[in-house]
């Protein structure tokens, strides 16, 4: 009974160190991020927003959301299911939600529990989501690499290219990976996954392996042209391929643990990278931020009333059945 109370206290301060330990990282980087605004160029930045340029942008992202779903979907059938495009759809919705809540872009796995939930499947399903991840990181970083190498940013491309060949290891040789690690961090939430299955998930038939990597280099350039879209939207210079070429370093901050939705980190980075050429920190920061809210705020509202949803119905109806490929 004491040793019960005991690991329950120690949870409780872990649990509460981490908040403080959050809180206080959010407000150095919030300290940062006000230093860096400039209130008039704020102030006239804000004046000339293009709103329908606004407008494009939020087509064009939402475009992006079906573009992952399609990854998704073309994904799932080797784990000897059918999903549906709406499904692959309003999961990927999901995951932007959750992304809100959960640091680090975890959400992208978490909504592996509300897939289950309607097709059931714990193990595959998580798979499936953990595959999707990876081939979605190395298209960013392979599209990275070569931008980078060619507008010659070397550091920038290097950076790409080597987050690309670790990315990569997975999809190609997915047996060499220590998938029992996976487990030594999933142990602290009480919860454990098949290794075999995990490799299951990453064995695709060559064919398709070349599909879904052009499926998410597609994705990732809708999502640089989207971005390239917000920054029109202000008196923002900057040209589509050096937007390329940052943006693998710009969702490795996007992964930083201890802010939500990456705010924060985001925009120093976007400040930093914009500042190279010549772009003040102020419409960096506008930008950043008002990319977040678009590709971040909107869609994840969206994403947690179908949580709202699919927490009202889990209850009342079973898993569907499973749809042989």
């Amino acid at each position: 009974m004491y040793n019960s109370v005991s690991r329950f206290s120690r949870s409780i301060t872990l649990f509460h160190i981490r908040q403080i330990l959050r809180i206080g990282i959010f407000c150095v980087f919030f300290y940062i991020i006000f230093r860096m605004i400039d209130l008039p160029v704020l102030k006239q930045a804000v004046g000339q927003v293009r709103l329908e340029i606004i407008a494009l942008a939020i087509i064009v992202y939402f475009g992006n959301i079906a573009i992952r779903a399609h990854r998704l979907k073309r994904i799932f059938p080797v784990g000897g299911c059918i999903i549906r495009f709406t499904d692959a759809y309003t999961l990927t919705l999901v995951g932007v939600a959750l992304n809100m809540i959960i640091p680090a872009t975890l959400g992208d796995l978490a909504r592996s529990y509300y897939g289950y939930k309607i097709y059931g499947f714990k193990e595959e399903m998580f798979s499936t989501m953990l595959a999707d991840k990876m081939f979605a990181l190395c298209s960013l970083f392979l599209l990275g690499g070569i931008s980078g190498t060619v507008m010659g940013y070397y550091m920038l491309g290097t950076v790409s290219w080597l987050s690309a060949i670790l990315t990569f290891i997975p999809m190609a040789w997915p047996k060499l990976v220590p998938w029992d690690w996976l487990n030594v961090g999933l142990h602290y939430f009480k919860k454990s996954l098949d290794a075999e299955r995990l490799i299951h998930a990453f064995t695709l038939p060559v064919a398709l392996k070349v599909e879904i990597m052009l499926i998410s280099v597609g994705g990732w350039l809708c999502t640089c042209v989207y971005f390239y879209i917000i920054c029109l939207a202000f008196p923002v210079t900057v040209s589509l391929w050096y937007v390329v070429a940052i943006m693998p370093i710009l969702t490795i901050a996007r992964l930083f643990p201890f802010t939500l939705n990456a705010l924060g980190p985001m925009e120093v980075a976007v400040s930093y990278f914009f500042g190279l050429i010549g772009i003040p920190s102020t419409l960096a920061v506008v930008v950043s931020l008002t990319s977040n809210i678009i590709s971040s705020v909107i869609p994840g509202s969206v994403g947690l009333l179908v949580l709202f949803i699919l927490g009202r119905t889990s209850s009342k109806q079973q898993p569907l059945k499973r749809q042989q490929t």
